[in-house]
């Protein structure tokens, strides 16, 4: 809550919690400072606030994700948007296309949104469904894809050496995939090639249906 509420300060069983600069603060006390590859990108505007950077060492996605201060562990539209969203602003800004694993590949990423009169899909709230942000707004889609493609792009343009390392982390990620992948493809010719000439096994010549044999 205190992430949610930049200021805030909740005293619990003796603990303090406070947090100055909101998702920001959560990414920074949830990972650790050496293995971010770059500072952390902190954007944020009306009923929308985006904190993510990519890590050096993970492989997986990490998303944490808010709605009107609920944690929603399961996503929902704004985190589905949020993931193209930010997907579509990096291939625009290098003008590349490149496959949307690896722009996302090791990213680490907090995103909370404000929506007038949510709708869950479970009483738990842990999925956003809701595709209106209400209250006039455009769509939870719309409003996204406006938000990350101005600020996000701005906010690389501002700050190149940012935009490098996560350029850098797109084609490490991609020369990865392609070596994975050869590396694949050789062991499945090698277990054709196996199974063809293992000396216990003999060509079929004579086959059920014939019947002349």
């Amino acid at each position: 809550y205190v992430y949610l509420n930049p200021g805030l300060t909740i005293t619990f069983n003796g603990d303090r919690f406070f947090s100055e600069n909101g998702l920001k603060d959560l990414l920074k006390n949830n990972s650790k400072a050496e293995d971010r590859l770059y500072p952390t990108i902190h954007i944020k505007g009306n009923d929308i606030e985006v904190a993510l950077t990519h890590s050096k060492t993970q492989y997986s996605e990490e998303y944490h994700s808010f709605v009107n201060g609920q944690n929603t562990t399961q996503g929902g539209t704004h985190l589905a948007t949020f993931r193209e969203a930010y997907v579509k602003t990096i291939r625009d800004y290098f003008g590349k296309n490149y496959d949307a694993s690896d722009i996302r590949k090791s990213i680490i990423s907090a995103i909370a949104i404000k929506v007038i009169e949510p709708v869950f899909e479970s009483q738990t709230k842990t999925k956003l469904g809701s595709t209106e942000m209400g209250g006039g707004l455009p769509t939870v889609r719309t409003f996204i894809n406006d938000f990350v493609k101005t600020q996000l792009d701005n906010y690389l343009h501002k700050n190149i050496n940012v935009a490098e390392a996560i350029q850098r982390k797109i084609l490490q990620a991609e020369r990865e995939r392609k070596e994975l992948s050869g590396i694949r493809k050789i062991a499945k010719e090698r277990a054709k090639k196996a199974s063809l000439h293992n000396k216990k096994l003999r060509d079929c010549r004579v086959h059920f249906g014939d019947t002349k044999n």
